[in-house]
């Protein structure tokens, strides 16, 4: 029962965190600072920029950052065709 209710946690906090850069980027009107920020703490953290998808959905609390940056340079790309 564990195992589900953390499954199901952890997808909801990776969903929460699309929605909070989301709205960082709306809200100041530009994603790049985030997106800049995020490149920043990936390498200073040594972070696993292709992390197996299976591995995500079981153990991490937040997206990977590649998917991160390219949901927030989605957002800038659409800001600026409108």
């Amino acid at each position: 029962m564990d195992f589900l209710i953390g499954l199901l946690g952890q997808q909801l906090s990776r969903r929460h965190e699309y929605a909070a850069d989301r709205f960082a980027a709306i809200t100041t009107g530009r994603a790049q600072p985030l997106i800049d920020a995020l490149r920043k703490l990936s390498v200073h953290n040594l972070s696993n920029l292709y992390p197996h998808p299976l591995y995500v959905l079981l153990n991490d609390s937040h997206p990977p950052v590649l998917q991160r940056i390219a949901a927030l340079e989605a957002i800038e790309t659409s800001r600026r065709v409108v």
